[in-house]
């Protein structure tokens, strides 16, 4: 199946051309070079090399100081040439969570395609099986001054019948999966703030282990959360602000209220308070260990609900009462594709001003456009509850690029205005991206603004910037890992700070409860690999292979 896949990408011409001034009659043409790497991929994805782990147990400083063997810098190559080969084919990227489905319920067929996929997207994609057998990995990314963003990325399915469920919690010791993610989660803070504090000891500067939740996750029934954000938009005020809108103060009244709305069942409620109690357990233990928490963003029509308790969390644990050793500990995730995003980011601020809490802001375009205009179109039929003209997101990915431009530099302008006024800290921002375009302006912006001085390279293209302890502390640069590694080694190279200025969002899980999740990323990240950017990260991977060998 690998061989037909990679086959697809490789073109042998019928004659060779005469006097192409880039190929010698005796030398390799470029088609027969992709063959070579091709067959070289195909041939080491069955041996002991590419078999072995992608992190050993065994890191320590001193296979940190010598850096990686040639043999596992060659495995990762090969593994990241034929995971991108595949991803550029649409038809397996758009069935990959029904082929995984599939072949993962046949018995004998299940263990070989669990085994394929550990030694090609799990490895790729994946940290771990465990936040501790990640660990590692973190210890090699901090070497290279990069930070990391944990997520334990196990997914309740949602069409999941109720038997299924409580036979799996019986499996697993009565918890079923979204408790257990509420446990894991916490022992996902504990490693990271352990993991902290061998580097930095106690200091609450410079610490770069995050944790990331999703709030689907946490719950028996998603749909629990459609529910609770049709009640909050009914309960709300007309506004000119696309859908869904901006949270208010009061979002929650309609879950705690004496007489609760009828659009949510007694064990909708139930289920939300118990998840709300969670969340707060999640955060106070962050906040016990110096941790920050980075909600993520789900579909517009979960959103209104993940806005209510992102905000609640907020006034929480971001309060500033000189009580916090980290602000913002919560951040909120901001979609540069929905239309509601500028007007949201200038209410979210002035809420955070009146409230007396710091701002946690984590901006990125945005995974699920295409989710998004098919569920506005198939209404009423489908899961979409806007009640807008227009879908919630832009139409095009031009005003996508735009928005999420003109949000990076009130942000950046934003660190600006909060270092001048030398007090507690009220703002922290997150640039989710794998844009060079976006990553580029924002280094500039924090030159034009003063935040970052130029020590090399050139203004308009590559600039070099130095950055200070106060601004570090207020802004971070974000990738997916495993995607993405030459603009991550870009920023690394372009920023001088004390503190890490690039995180990689490293999900783990053991293999068989990540398979959703690998399934659903890889359909989502089409945004990130479309327009050429699976076949650049192809190509990149087979020079690196070239150069590896061949010199």
């Amino acid at each position: 199946m690998v061989l037909r896949l990679l086959a697809r990408h490789v073109r042998i011409p019928k004659g060779r051309p005469s006097g192409h001034r880039f190929l010698s009659n005796n030398g390799p043409t470029p088609a027969r070079r992709r063959v070579g790497l091709v067959a070289a991929a195909i041939a080491v994805g069955s041996s002991p090399l590419f078999l072995m782990s992608t992190v050993q147990a065994d890191s320590g400083d001193q296979a940190l100081a010598s850096g990686p063997s040639k043999a596992s810098r060659l495995r990762d190559l090969l593994r990241t040439y034929i995971v991108y080969t595949m991803c550029q084919s649409e038809t397996l990227v758009d069935n990959s969570p029904k082929l995984l489905s599939i072949l993962t319920s046949i018995p004998g067929v299940k263990q070989v395609t669990e085994a394929l996929v550990r030694i090609t997207f799990f490895n790729q994609f994946v940290g771990g099986d465990t936040a501790d057998e990640t660990v590692p990995l973190l210890n090699d990314l901090r070497a290279m001054n990069i930070g990391t963003l944990f997520a334990y990325s196990v997914e309740v399915d949602e069409n999941e019948a109720t038997a299924e469920r409580e036979q799996a919690a019986k499996r697993n010791g009565g918890l079923p999966t979204y408790k257990r993610s509420v446990e894991e989660m916490i022992r996902c803070i504990d490693v990271a703030a352990d993991f902290e504090d061998g580097i930095l000891g106690s200091t609450p500067v410079g610490r770069r282990t995050w944790v990331a939740i999703k709030m689907t996750a946490l719950l028996p029934d998603a749909k629990a959360l459609v529910h609770l954000s049709q009640a909050i938009i009914d309960s709300r005020k007309k506004s000119p602000i696309p859908f869904p809108g901006c949270p208010q103060r009061t979002d929650l009244d309609v879950l705690y209220g004496p007489t609760p709305t009828k659009i949510m069942a007694p064990e909708d409620v139930e289920a939300l308070r118990d998840l709300h109690g969670d969340l707060v357990q999640i955060c106070r233990r962050a906040k016990e260990r110096g941790v920050r928490i980075i909600i993520d963003a789900e579909y517009s029509w979960y959103q209104p609900a993940v806005d209510a308790f992102q905000t609640s969390l907020m006034r929480e644990f971001n309060k500033l009462d000189g009580k916090g050793s980290v602000q913002p500990l919560i951040y909120g995730t901001y979609q540069a594709y929905l239309r509601r995003t500028p007007l949201n980011l200038v209410q979210s601020f002035a809420e955070a001003e009146a409230g007396g809490y710091a701002l946690g802001v984590k901006l990125v375009r945005g995974a699920y456009h295409p989710h998004e205009i098919a569920a506005h179109i198939g209404r009423p039929k489908s899961i979409s509850i806007s009640p807008d003209e227009l879908p919630p997101v832009w139409l095009q990915k031009d005003d996508t690029d735009r928005c999420y431009n003109e949000c990076a530099k009130v942000l950046v302008g934003k660190i600006k205005e909060d270092i001048r006024r030398a007090k507690a800290q009220r703002v922290g921002v997150l640039f989710g991206t794998h844009n060079w375009t976006s990553s580029k302006l924002i280094l500039k912006e924090l030159v034009a603004t003063g935040l970052g001085k130029s020590v090399g390279g050139e203004p308009e293209s590559d600039l070099v910037v130095q950055l200070g302890d106060e601004v570090t502390e207020r802004l971070t640069f974000g990738q997916l890992y495993g995607m993405s590694d030459a603009l991550t080694d870009y920023l690394v190279k372009h920023t001088r700070s004390n503190a890490p200025m690039i995180i990689k969002y490293v999900p783990y899980g053991a293999l068989s409860d990540v398979m959703p999740y690998l399934g659903r990323r890889a359909i989502e990240n089409k945004s990130v690999l479309g327009n050429g950017a699976a076949a650049e990260e192809r190509r990149r991977a087979g020079y690196e292979i070239k150069k590896l060998l061949f010199g």
